[in-house]
């Protein structure tokens, strides 16, 4: 039988990452709370022995607040673990130190460990480990779960604890409560809820209503527990002054220690620009700019055509003049060069630049900036609705819709996790990424960084505005009272491996999908537009299945500017993969053959406009049904095809109009109307969330005007 361990601890102490190391998985980690929002598992083999190690969601302690703090204390619970580690980190020992003598009281078979003890020598201090392992009476681990030989440490510790005799954890502070008093007024309720006993009565004392509603207590059995005086205070105090006890003079200076490295906080001061409520914001999209610029300019384009170069030369040009002088039939030719080739070529071809936005993004992440945004931006978010957490979801959009929802499911507020749910989809989802590229490279090739970026602050400023209509329009999606915890991480250096984890977990995923889904529906799209049900092959598409079929729905997108069956073909196949948008759009002659109209450059914009707004793909509203259930689905699945649709008709006949008017003055004009408009959309929109009523349009929001109404 497996070796059992369960690893817990408050958020942002390196659970995940730990589990990724013992495990060799490659499980997503960051420096907020929320990134591990179910308990996910591997079973390992460790000098011969079967250990599956289980990663808990982050919890502060056993009496939760959100769904997935309950996830992990059920599972404490349960007690089905063989051990279960508490891992604390080492800055903050203190808090999360809390967390362990609630384990250690619960009776579990605890294992402490302490990381990130590479920091703490960068200080020039160390931890006297041995004397709280001594005085609590609990295994103490020090270590950095960044390093193996640190983590095969961990693992053979581990195992040796498992098979030795458990001691009991020292906790004086016990015997200054009245538990046997508890016991005396609930042991009937003790023996029928099966909870362990000193455990329980600890809780009862702590009025933790989790533990009252699993004894069933009767209403003169809470008036005797009345009479002896609220605890609940006490117990927390107690606790703390244990853990000022163990943890006092247990970092002290190292003598061998680098002394250079003992000057604390000293990039605090970086967070006086990074967190300035008129700079933060600024900051952050100069910084997002320019990591489009170097992902999409010089640096980005250049790989991609090299890798172009390379397919183009070396594989589609050679295998597809082999076939030819084979003798192969005209329309195996078209299906290998065209289909194939060019259709997931068309795909490949942006890895490179994939590669690198992963590369920027797990920088930002690994160093503590991420977080960094949620804080300077919870204040924004919690006017129209949203948690700092949800920022957390929604920024995992920029990866993938469908693995973003997941981790809504943590939002205390039942409004707040439905808007949540229904607005990440408008975040730019990496495999939009592609078609951007391709389509802003044909018409706007100078400007293509800019246009690029532009598509993903409009996807999360379309989002914005829709919250804030929700928020403070009467809907039904008004939020409750929200409350956001954020565990502050300092800056750090981002670790190499960590880095490449990433980046080599994303392109994996990325070429995955180009050699599994991706190439099967090209071939059968290649097939569909090429052949007729009455004429069989015919090369230049006219009169194909697919023509007949999207030429039924293409009218619909005709003042969107792309009312052509090849467009709609493309958009209809997005919602299998975005992916297949671009490699559909190659194998149906590229982006030049689709926008052929007067207005081509207009038609391109409002198209990848269409495509950054509507529907993700099928795996986001699987998400979305399991997260929100089968009604909101569909109701997300029509605003987002409606939202997407009438801001794509702006933008069509926006572009249109500045094309049609080329004077410089005209443009001006335009500009400066549009300007205006816009300065009186965020007047709106901010006399809707400061809380200006609709009667008078001054006073607070529950004035009596307001009421009455």
């Amino acid at each position: 039988m497996a070796l059992k361990v369960a690893l817990t601890g408050n958020p942002n102490v390196g659970k995940t990452s730990l589990y990724n190391r013992v495990t060799r998985s490659f499980e997503h980690v960051g420096n907020w709370h929320g990134v591990t929002v179910g308990s996910i598992e591997k079973t390992v083999v460790y000098e011969g022995k079967t250990v599956t190690v289980t990663d808990l969601p982050g919890m502060y302690s056993l009496s939760v607040y959100s769904f997935e703090e309950g996830i992990a204390r059920d599972r404490v619970l349960e007690g089905s673990d063989d051990v279960v580690v508490n891992i604390c980190e080492v800055n903050n020992l203190v808090r999360n130190m809390y967390l362990t003598l609630q384990l250690a009281e619960l009776g579990a078979p605890l294992v402490v460990v302490v990381n990130m003890m590479d920091e703490l020598k960068k200080q020039g201090k160390v931890l006297d480990a041995s004397r709280i392992e001594k005085e609590l009476g609990v295994r103490v681990i020090p270590m950095s779960a960044k390093y193996k030989t640190d983590s095969d440490t961990f693992m053979s510790e581990v195992c040796s604890f498992a098979d030795s005799e458990k001691a009991k954890p020292i906790l004086p502070y016990l015997k200054q409560l009245p538990l046997a008093k508890v016991e005396s007024i609930i042991s009937e309720n003790l023996r029928r809820s099966g909870l362990k006993k000193d455990w329980a009565c600890l809780k009862v004392l702590e009025n933790d209503e989790f533990v009252k509603e699993k004894l069933d207590l009767s209403k003169a059995q809470n008036e005797e527990l009345k009479k002896l005086g609220d605890y609940s205070g006490r117990v927390a105090q107690l606790r703390y002054e244990y853990i000022d006890y163990l943890t006092e003079g247990a970092i002290k200076d190292d003598p061998k220690g680098d002394k250079k490295h003992k000057s604390e906080g000293g990039l605090s001061s970086v967070d006086r620009f990074v967190l300035n409520k008129y700079l933060a914001l600024p900051l952050f999209l100069l910084l997002m700019a320019a990591i489009f610029v170097v992902t999409f300019g010089f640096l980005g384009k250049w790989l991609s055509d090299l890798l172009e170069l390379f397919i183009s030369n070396c594989i589609g040009g050679p295998l597809t003049a082999w076939l030819s002088h084979a003798g192969a039939p005209k329309w195996v030719v078209a299906l290998i060069g065209d289909g194939i080739i060019n259709g997931v070529g068309g795909i490949l071809v942006f890895l490179p630049q994939v590669v690198l936005l992963f590369f920027f993004l797990a920088l930002l992440e690994d160093s503590g900036y991420i977080s960094r945004v949620a804080f300077m931006t919870d204040g924004l978010f919690r006017k129209i609705g949203l948690s700092g957490r949800s920022v957390f979801t929604m920024l995992m959009g920029f990866g993938c819709s469908a693995t973003a929802l997941l981790t809504a499911r943590g939002l205390e507020d039942e409004n707040t996790r439905k808007k949540t749910v229904l607005l990440t989809p408008f975040m730019s989802c990496s495999a939009r990424l592609p078609v951007y590229t391709a389509i802003a490279g044909a018409f706007f090739l100078n400007g293509r960084p800019l246009i690029v970026f532009a598509m993903y602050v409009l996807g999360a400023a379309v989002a914005i505005v829709i919250a804030a209509i929700m928020e403070h329009s009467g809907s039904r999606l008004k939020s409750g009272k929200l409350s956001f915890i954020m565990e502050m991480p300092p800056y750090r250096m981002p670790t190499f491996e960590r880095v490449f984890q990433i980046i080599a977990n994303n392109a994996k995923v990325y070429i995955i999908r180009v050699g599994t889904v991706i190439f099967a529906f090209n071939v059968i799209i290649w097939l569909l537009s090429n052949f007729s049900l009455t004429k069989g092959f015919v090369s230049d598409g006219s009169g194909s299945i697919l023509q007949t079929v999207a030429g039924l729905i293409a009218p619909c997108f005709a003042p969107l500017g792309f009312g052509n069956w090849r467009a709609v073909t493309s958009l209809l196949s997005g919602l299998v993969a975005k992916e297949i948008v671009i490699s559909s759009i190659s194998s149906l002659g590229g982006p030049e053959a689709i926008f052929m109209e007067e207005y081509a450059g207009a038609a391109a914009v409002a198209f990848m406009t269409f495509t950054l707004l509507y529907t993700p793909c099928i795996a986001t509203l699987g998400a979305m049904r399991k997260e929100i259930g089968l009604k909101y689905m569909f109701f997300g699945l029509f605003l987002q095809l409606g939202v997407a649709y009438v801001i794509s008709l702006l933008v069509y006949w926006s572009g249109v109009l500045l094309i049609m008017f080329k004077p410089p003055v005209w443009g001006i004009v335009l500009v400066c109307v549009g300007s205006i408009l816009v300065a009186t959309l965020m007047i709106a929109v901010r006399r809707l969330v400061s809380g200006g009523c609709r009667s008078c349009g001054k006073c607070g929001r529950d004035c009596a005007k307001r009421k009455n109404k």
